[in-house]
């Protein structure tokens, strides 16, 4: 869900194409100027003929329809749309009169994604309109990051498996709430709890969250609704709920406000459970897909920084922060410290004992590493058997104790590993560099040496006769 918008913002011109389609040359007219203020492109269509070919080459990213084609029904022009590779993704709107309840089902059945009253006031229409508008673009970002994640083997995609949702049902109206409820869960598998809107605001504050919250405004007042919209955009459970308003009244002075607010959808020909259910659905699967998309990326970004192994941060995270960190130390002039440590005669371990054994020793290891070292440490699988610590606000005669102290405690736990009865006693060389970046020149360049620095104190340490810590002299010394 993107942030409501401000008022400065809610004048300001929004970007896409928009298609307006109907027969009456005024009311093209008319909706032209109501949307130009707004929507930089807006192209006319006289009839559903000629709405496919400007649609075919323009590609609009929303086409408003109207209900009274002569020679193409509104939904058979949405079926149309829907099935053309170029507006496919296209938001359709149909603008309708008091449509009956069947027709209404009928039209989001074959692919409108909202229905405006022709009576709403312009200010409606255009806070209608970029609702929208924003939600294809949060869309249309959300895939982008997705694809762009897969492409670099970050995440996989899985096949699209929906779950029941969660609909919370607000409203005053006792008798509603129970009308709502018996005649939706005798539609759909989905999950419809009803609340007043005192004991909703109770329950989201104490975290409780839902798929889509659907608010009866006939029955609550302006100032509860915009509370209510406001605290949902601001917690935790509810931030990417859709939020759907439902009224019988085209004018209602609240609808506006609570979109800007951040709600998603408006119901305005009042509540009809199988209106009501398919605009649900709707929000449902698209909250339900950005959820998974969110957790896609989520755990793609984990996994590309993380050693599967041995749960710590791997050389893929490690260098862009050592970066930060020097970059810190030659701005305040505070020390610290980059440790190498690597397991002494690992490949005999794999030899005499096999992988699973191998895997065993550098799980112990990484949580020997990270449960000895302060919260702010980091430790890092470098490669292979090969640890990295990097220690900030840390001096020379510190960083040797605390590699020391870190020597002595694996020397002291023999491991035990898979398929023996014995333990195995492991040791640890550890080479170790103090620096405090005072040189100009590129950070990389300067995080790359003190690496090599600490890479020759390693080697040091391995031919003083292992299981010993070594310190690089100093720059001015080498």
């Amino acid at each position: 869900m993107m942030p409501p918008f401000t008022s400065d913002e809610s004048n300001s011109t929004m970007t896409g194409k928009i298609l307006v389609v109907d027969e009456s040359a005024t009311s093209r007219i008319v909706m032209k100027v109501q949307l130009s203020s707004s929507f930089p492109k807006v192209h006319l269509a006289a009839n559903g003929q000629e709405a496919l070919e400007i649609a075919s080459r323009e590609r609009p990213d929303l086409v408003v329809i109207s209900d009274a084609l002569v020679d193409f029904p509104a939904a058979d022009l949405c079926r149309r749309l829907r099935q053309s590779s170029g507006t496919a993704q296209s938001t359709l709107v149909v603008m309708i009169g008091e449509a009956d309840r069947s027709r209404r089902s009928r039209l989001l059945a074959a692919g409108a994604d909202d229905l405006f009253a022709r009576t709403q006031p312009e200010a409606l229409l255009l806070a209608r309109l970029r609702c929208l508008i924003r939600a294809r673009g949060t869309e249309e970002e959300m895939s982008l990051r997705d694809s762009t994640s897969r492409a670099f083997g970050l995440a996989e995609a899985p096949a699209a498996f929906e779950q029941p949702g969660t609909v919370a049902l607000i409203t005053q109206r006792s008798a509603a709430a129970l009308d709502w409820h018996q005649a939706l869960t005798r539609l759909s598998r989905h999950d419809f709890r009803p609340y007043p809107i005192s004991e909703a605001l109770r329950w989201f504050q104490t975290g409780g969250g839902a798929d889509v919250i659907a608010i009866d405004l006939d029955s609550t007042t302006r100032k509860s609704v915009i509370r209510l919209v406001v605290e949902l955009r601001s917690r935790t459970a509810t931030r990417h709920s859709e939020i759907l308003l439902i009224t019988g009244d085209h004018g209602n002075p609240v609808l506006a406000d609570a979109l800007d607010h951040g709600a998603n959808a408006v119901m305005s020909f009042g509540f009809d459970p199988r209106e009501a259910l398919l605009r649900m659905e709707t929000l449902i699967r698209r909250k339900q897909g950005a959820d998974r998309m969110r957790r896609r990326l989520q755990d793609g970004l984990r996994d590309s920084v993380t050693d599967a192994l041995t749960g710590l941060y791997n050389r893929r995270y490690a260098e862009p922060y050592l970066e930060r960190l020097a970059e810190d130390s030659r701005t305040s002039g505070r020390p610290f410290a980059v440790v190498l440590a690597d397991i002494d005669h690992f490949k005999a371990v794999n030899d005499a004992h096999g992988h699973p054994a191998g895997d065993a020793v550098l799980m112990v290891v990484a949580d020997l590493l990270r449960d000895n070292l302060r919260a702010r440490d980091l430790v890092a699988r470098f490669g292979g058997e090969e640890f990295l610590i990097v220690m900030p606000d840390t001096g020379a005669a510190e960083a040797r104790i605390v590699a020391d102290r870190l020597r002595k405690r694996l020397a002291e736990a023999p491991i035990a590993v898979p398929g023996r009865d014995e333990r195995i006693g492991i040791t640890i060389s550890m080479g170790a560099c103090v620096e405090t970046l005072k040189h100009d020149g590129p950070v990389p360049a300067l995080v790359e040496r003190m690496i090599d620095r600490a890479d020759r104190a390693l080697y040091a340490a391995k031919n003083a006769g292992r299981n010993a810590v070594a310190m690089a002299p100093s720059e001015a010394a080498d």
